[in-house]
């Protein structure tokens, strides 16, 4: 059965203001471009003055990949203490998780603003990676099963989003590329506070509260292994059919059980 990829970006001159995209049969088509084209018109980031969206048949079958188990961290403690105590189990170093975090919340674009794609910072040297650091690299050509949203619906109930929805289906492919030893996000959605990052053999850890309500800013940074071949990762972030089919697990945590 044919697949076509289905992708929507919004702006508002120079100006992104939302961008979402599925993976669907040819004949649910024209129900997902409805979807996409009112998501466009209704965003809280604004009123957009230009709509794309691109329909394509995919040239090759998608991965299909088991979501990442998800552990939803109490906020008993600080954002930043709680990353310091998540980045400390990671191979990133502490101190430079948190400068990218700092970075992501103040403008990590060198324009001072946000990115469209995601930066990727070589571990340990710190070293930026992304030949365009105000474009970044994007994550595309991905979704999830209708069976495996509703079981992520169920789990994590009253928290369910299609924000973490979204969120959880992109760092999932991200995570499964062998270079990749954590991500971290924080939504450029100035209502949306939740973020999180992923670490590799680890999980997703949702994290509530990273910013203060009506901040414009965020983004993403995926932290990478000494040596990576950045035109490598960047096809198969950017190029890669992933579909996200099944989910392993959502828990809650308090900050001090992380191990």
């Amino acid at each position: 059965m044919a697949l076509f990829s289905v992708k929507m970006r919004s702006s508002k001159g120079e100006f992104h203001i939302s961008g979402a995209e599925r993976i669907v049969p040819e004949e649910q088509i024209e129900k997902v471009v409805l979807s996409l084209l009112k998501r466009a018109k209704n965003h809280p980031r604004g009123n957009p003055d230009f709509i794309s969206i691109k329909v394509e048949e995919l040239k090759e079958e998608p991965l299909y990949l088991r979501a990442l188990p998800v552990f939803e961290v109490k906020p008993l403690w600080s954002p930043v203490k709680i990353l310091e105590k998540l980045f400390s189990l990671s191979q990133v170093p502490v101190d430079m998780g948190l400068k990218f975090y700092r970075l992501l919340l103040s403008g990590i674009s060198p324009s001072g603003g946000v990115m469209r794609g995601a930066a990727v910072v070589e571990v340990p040297s710190g070293r930026r990676l992304e030949s365009n650091k105000e474009r970044g690299i994007r994550v595309s050509y991905i979704d999830i099963t209708r069976e495996a949203k509703e079981e992520l619906r169920r789990l994590s109930g009253e928290k369910f989003t299609e924000n973490f929805k979204e969120a959880l289906t992109l760092s999932t492919k991200v995570l499964n590329h062998p270079s990749i030893l954590a991500e971290l996000c924080v939504s450029d959605d100035p209502d949306y506070t939740t973020g999180y990052l992923s670490i590799s053999k680890k999980g997703y850890f949702r994290i509530f509260n990273m910013k203060e309500r009506g901040v414009p800013y965020g983004g993403r940074v995926f932290f990478v292994k000494s040596g990576t071949e950045i035109e490598e990762l960047r096809k198969y972030l950017e190029k890669k059919p992933v579909i996200v089919s099944s989910v392993s697990s959502y828990s809650v945590v308090s900050p001090d059980e992380l191990v």
